[in-house]
């Protein structure tokens, strides 16, 4: 057995944030493909296909480094910046991410795990967004982009800016909702106006990513494609969640399905190319702006899908979904000391939506994209139903955030 064919076989997934067969039985793996990186003596790039019981295969990349028996790269070996092509020491970003990212000097490295042949739709969006002159997202320095043989082109890492003066996306929103059911409110006047700067930035980067990508009326197809997209997450939710949660979503489902089947209704609202996974934490709040990252898309989506034009509205319903699923974190915390929390992150998650979108409208409308609150609903549900297949087959420790979320948005008074 080769060495890339020893590491491949011997790898714990179980525990990679960037694995997303957690949730399914793994029956195989096989080395893809093996090839050594330039500007490093010992790294090598490894690509892993694992299958599952019922069939599927995904695709990883493995930057690995030979020290004796070659093994998985962790930040400080090189292979990270090698691989970008930045020359310097790399750190850890620290940061709980479904990809890799490193510190090189003045860039930020960031190396996707789960890939798929063809374009990244990171790529594409930060690069015609570099060619609008756009300057709501870090600057692009450059991507890595590999022939695989068999399998094809594939986005493996991007180069971007180093942003060193944004706090952590989820603690620095967190932190003050837990301080003030500890009693202490002074962090909530804070807290609402980076909500009202967190709306605009989104409306910002619709409007430049219309004008990048055009703006076109939803075909049936697509809306179509809505609808199944959100029975299909109801229905695997129903399936795979723990079995309380799964009990609790039952007596929903009725009145999901009927909204869901709303999709349909009323004159077709415009598309375009979206960012795909616009929560809280996608922003970098530096003093002096607000920029946008992560252009991945929902991760446990395929690719193509993830490249399709979509609804804004969608973006910003991932938007205040976040905003609750940070208020149900900090209730969660808080109630382990026997704190109840709820009623009052029940009012947080109401004012906090609201700035949202006062924030995003004007700037949205600006661009030819209305706030339709019906529509946005709707993409709230088909949203927090993802994010309950989400966090069973990724991240089943956080499964109350869209059990607490979805309890709320049935609930008779916070419709949209």
């Amino acid at each position: 057995m080769s060495d890339a064919a020893a590491l491949v076989a011997g790898l714990d997934l179980s525990a990679a944030r960037w694995y997303a067969g957690k949730a399914r039985e793994e029956t195989g793996r096989r080395l893809v493909h093996e090839a050594p990186l330039p500007g490093h003596a010992n790294g090598r790039l490894v690509l892993l296909a694992v299958s599952y019981a019922g069939g599927g295969e995904d695709l990883y990349t493995v930057p690995a480094v030979a020290d004796g028996p070659l093994r998985e790269a962790v930040a400080g070996d090189g292979v990270y910046a090698a691989l970008a092509g930045e020359a310097g020491a790399e750190r850890p970003l620290g940061q709980d991410q479904t990809n890799t990212s490193v510190i090189v000097g003045d860039a930020l490295v960031k190396v996707y795990r789960r890939v798929e042949p063809g374009p990244n739709p990171e790529v594409e969006a930060l690069e015609a967004l570099a060619a609008a002159g756009f300057d709501g997202v870090p600057r692009l320095r450059g991507t890595v982009r590999r022939d695989v043989p068999g399998i094809g082109t594939i986005d493996v890492a991007i180069s971007q800016a180093l942003i060193t003066d944004a706090p952590d996306g989820w603690e620095s929103l967190i932190g003050p909702l837990e301080a003030h059911l500890r009693g202490d409110p002074t962090g909530l006047h804070d807290l609402d106006r980076e909500c009202r700067r967190l709306g605009a930035a989104a409306g910002h980067l619709h409007a430049a990513l219309a004008g990048a990508f055009g703006l076109a009326p939803a075909s049936p197809e697509t809306r179509a494609g809505w609808r199944a997209s959100g029975l299909a997450g109801l229905d695997e939710a129903l399936t795979i969640v723990p079995t309380g949660d799964a009990a609790e979503l039952a007596q929903h489902a009725d009145a999901i399905t009927r909204e869901l089947d709303g999709f349909a209704d009323g004159p077709a609202p415009p598309v375009t190319r979206i960012h795909g996974d616009l929560h809280a934490a996608q922003f970098l709040r530096s003093p002096d702006a607000v920029r946008a990252i992560d252009f991945e898309g929902e991760p446990t989506r395929p690719l193509a899908e993830r490249r399709q034009p979509g609804s804004p509205l969608r973006d910003l319903a991932c938007l205040v979904r976040s905003l609750d699923h940070v208020a149900r974190t900090a209730e969660v915390r808080a109630a382990a000391d026997g704190i109840d929390g709820g009623a009052a992150m029940d009012a947080w998650i109401a004012q906090a939506q609201a700035a949202v979108l006062a924030a995003y409208a004007p700037a949205a409308a600006a661009a030819g994209i209305p706030l339709d609150r019906p529509l946005l609903r709707r993409f709230c549900l088909e949203k927090e139903l993802y994010e309950c297949v989400y966090a069973a087959r990724v991240l089943p420790e956080w499964q109350y955030a869209p059990r607490l979320g979805m309890r709320w948005l049935m609930r008779d008074d916070a419709h949209l």
